[in-house]
């Protein structure tokens, strides 16, 4: 059958790029089964001392979703990173599936989203905080993970999702190497001196703020739309999934504190002329899309590093940057505070809605990094059946322990998914990342393409083996249901929508487990240039997906 695709123009705001090369052999693995019925809530608790508590157990904890208690179905505790056999029977399925097993020990394997934003971080820091991620990588063992992406004004995968600790430092070189960055600092720098040379009347000033606002604003607003891309990329993999987010800072309302500057005082007057933004709604969206996806955001400022790290909005986080000033705004220190608690507050939100670490103001990054290791090894997994759950609702979590003077740190919120929705994720995991599903063996074919009204049209074919799918009895033939998710990524990484679109094959009962090969006919409506078409094809009886992708110039 054929039917006509019409996917979002790729003229979408910028995507993480994707790094088109063969799956490699040192790919992650990830599971096919994508319908969740339990919450993982992977959960630290730590002492007076802040010390990790260890010996808890299911009747110590209570978990709330919604402001409903529920029962604790599963309960484990992971050490180092391992689960042991005794253990494994009490585990939630998820972390069963998530596990591998050698020997007599059940390992959860850790994978790490490594995002460095070079905006605001001058080569000297930006450059001792990879040293401090070298570090941690070192510690991995040979089933975790990692992925590269730098953020300079936009962002590029330099290291797609891969075992290869080689490849990982290969990429974090390039960084040290290629990574220019400083967008945000620079621009800070030039509209402090405009404002210094210009008149000190309020109106003549407003102007630069205003500007300043509108361009530093965008490149934030497209990193947080990039790193909530990016988190797609850790839907479908197995065990801790990880964002570690390096950056000097992000204004939370861009152009406040250089209105500060400008009018040299606090309060709404430099404001009431202006139309300011903030972030915030782009920050809840990504933690929104984390907590959903059971993803844990690790920050980490790396213009100042606590020494143990400091549990997100725990404490006083703001201190001194033990001797490195590189803010232009130290010139005013009342608006360098603000300003360092203008960039810190998304990172802080990021970090304590999804049960992470935010780590703050000073330079020890290896020790600070180190803390964040220990976290991602030793936790509390505590499962709650989801059943009563319906999805659609964005619900509160609250995770406590009845034995006092402890400090609980887990998720703060949760939203149940439909199944349909899932899968949509797990397949712009496939568009944004190398990452294939080979559960169905899938080929892609493609036609050149032809003139349509405003783009191009593109014939699609996909084929599949009737043995791949699952024939269940109906009427006098039996019947098979195939769903598929088609998309698009062209050669600047920008991604399509999702399409979806579903069958049902009908075959003589003799020809269901056969090799006989099934098609499906489709046309992909696209803009000229480079294009790589990645198609999704989904078993809708057992789940099970396969990929393919084709590239081609579009003209």
């Amino acid at each position: 059958m054929r039917r006509p695709i019409r996917l979002a123009s790729l003229l979408a705001l910028c995507a993480a790029a994707a790094v088109a090369q063969e799956k490699s052999p040192t790919t992650p693995t990830f599971a096919e089964r994508v319908e969740v019925r339990v919450l993982d809530l992977d959960v630290d608790v730590t002492d007076s001392k802040g010390q990790p508590v260890t010996d808890l157990k299911r009747e110590d904890f209570s978990v709330k979703i919604g402001g409903k208690q529920f029962s604790v179905d599963y309960f484990t505790r992971v050490d180092q990173g391992t689960i042991h056999a005794p253990d494994l029977a009490t585990a939630s399925p998820d972390q069963v599936l998530s596990a591998y097993k050698k020997g007599e020990e059940t390992f959860v394997p850790r994978n790490f989203l490594i995002y460095v934003d070079l905006g605001f971080l001058p080569p000297g820091l930006r450059n001792r905080s990879l040293e401090a991620i070298r570090d941690l990588i070192t510690r991995l063992g040979p089933e975790d993970s990692a992925r590269v992406v730098v953020f300079d004004r936009s962002p590029k995968v330099l290291a797609d999702w891969t075992t290869s600790k080689e490849s990982i430092f290969s990429a974090l070189s390039r960084i040290e190497h290629e990574g220019v960055g400083m967008s945000r600092l620079r621009a800070e720098q030039q509209t402090m001196s405009l404002i210094d040379s210009s008149p000190r009347r309020r109106g003549g000033r407003i102007p630069l703020v205003q500007q300043y606002a509108q361009e530093v604003g965008a490149e934030i607003q497209t990193m947080l739309v990039s790193m909530k891309q990016e988190l797609v990329t850790l839907t479908p993999l197995n065990g801790k999934k990880v964002f570690l987010f390096v950056t000097g800072g992000f204004e939370f309302q861009p152009g406040y504190v250089m209105a500060q500057y400008a009018s040299g005082g606090f309060g709404p007057a430099p404001l009431s002329s202006m139309n300011l933004r903030d972030v915030s709604g782009d920050v809840d969206a990504a933690i929104r899309s984390a907590n959903g996806n059971e993803i844990t955001f690790y920050t980490v400022d790396a213009s100042g590093l606590a020494p143990e790290g400091e549990p997100a909005g725990g404490g006083d986080t703001v201190g001194s940057r033990q001797g490195v000033s590189f803010d232009p705004l130290g010139t005013r220190p009342a608006v360098t505070f603000i300003a360092r608690q203008d960039r810190q507050n998304g990172l802080q939100l990021l970090a304590r809605e999804t049960g992470g670490l935010a780590l703050l103001n000073t330079n020890d990054f290896e020790k600070g990094l180190s803390r964040v290791y220990r976290d991602v090894s030793s936790y509390y997994s505590v499962g709650v059946n989801l059943s009563a759950v319906g999805p659609g609702k964005y619900e509160e979590v609250k995770v406590e322990v009845k034995r006092p003077g402890l400090t609980v740190r887990a998720r703060r919120g949760f939203e149940p998914r439909s199944e349909a929705d899932l899968v949509g994720d797990r397949a712009r995991a496939t568009m944004g990342s190398d990452l294939s599903y080979n559960g169905i063996p899938v080929q892609l074919q493609t036609k050149p393409a032809s003139a349509a009204k405003k783009h191009f049209l593109v014939p699609l074919t996909v084929i599949v083996p009737a043995s791949a799918l699952t024939f269940v009895p109906d009427g006098d033939k039996p019947t098979a249901h195939a769903e598929y998710y088609f998309g698009s990524v062209d050669d600047k990484g920008r991604m399509s929508e999702v399409s979806r679109q579903e069958t049902s094959f009908q075959l003589p009962a003799d020809q269901a487990t056969s090799t006989a090969m099934l098609r499906f006919d489709a046309q992909l409506e696209t803009r000229k240039g480079n294009v790589r078409i990645v198609v999704n094809v989904r078993d809708a009886a057992t789940g099970k997906m396969g990929t393919a992708r084709a590239s081609l110039r579009v003209e």
